[in-house]
């Protein structure tokens, strides 16, 4: 399709089913979950284990092919857990999987199908072992993961800093910095002196964008009937 052809009132049940859909079969498995989160195709997201939580605003994009799964897995003896701030961004096919701690500061984004664990999951000469090592991660405010970017156990990366696409972390990342490569490495220094927008800066007047996406689905949508979109799926032209 080269564009939606809802009508305006199709648009706002959908996203109001989601938004059902994320509060009855989503929140749930989480331990907490703050106000106003935005799933896309919620029934894609996959929640697994204790001590999940995530703040305000949690924005997660999915579809069939790239599930987000958020997974905490370690024995009785130890208690795992992620964190995840407010404001955070994930797009489809993010994988977060904790056997002991792993934290997400507010505002951070992070892409399609990267990855972030606090744990290897098998040892070199023991890969059996119920209860493999792990160290904790740290993602500080406003930390930007490249698409299809690996975060390994033990890492800290800094507020503000930025990993490149395909990179693979095994150390630390200063604070405003872009790293990038395998292993990932320093390829440029963030001015912090500079102008910052974040995800927080977004959400500061939380009705007045409201209101503005609203209305570009208006302007967007304005003219499409049902009969219109039914028969773009039935029968669609060249053009559609």
């Amino acid at each position: 399709m080269r564009r939606d052809h809802r009508p305006y009132w199709m648009h706002r049940l959908w996203e109001r089913f989601e938004n059902a859909w994320t509060a009855h079969f989503v929140a749930p498995h989480f331990q907490a979950l703050g106000d106003h989160p935005k799933i896309v195709r919620p029934w894609n997201v996959e929640v697994f284990g204790p001590n999940i939580t995530a703040g305000e605003r949690l924005h997660i994009i999915t579809n069939r092919a790239d599930p987000v799964r958020l997974t905490v897995w370690s024995p009785q003896t130890q208690s795992g857990r992620i964190a995840i701030g407010d404001h955070v961004f994930m797009a489809g096919g993010t994988r977060i999987l904790a056997a002991g701690s792993i934290e997400i500061g507010d505002d951070c984004l992070i892409a399609n199908k990267a990855t972030i664990s606090d744990c290897d999951w098998h040892s070199v000469h023991d890969r059996v072992d119920p209860d493999p090592e792990w160290k904790p991660v740290t993602l500080e405010r406003n930390v930007w993961i490249g698409d299809g970017a690996f975060v390994g156990k033990g890492v800290t990366i800094g507020e503000n800093s930025v990993v490149g696409a395909r990179s693979v972390v095994v150390h630390d990342v200063e604070p405003w910095t872009i790293v990038a490569g395998n292993p990932a490495k320093v390829v440029k220094r963030i001015d912090p002196d500079a102008p910052m927008k974040t995800r927080s800066d977004l959400y500061a007047d939380a009705d007045g964008l409201e209101r503005f996406f609203d209305a570009a689905y208006h302007e967007a949508l304005k003219g499409n009937s049902t009969l219109g979109w039914l028969r773009s799926k039935l029968w669609p032209k060249r053009g559609d």
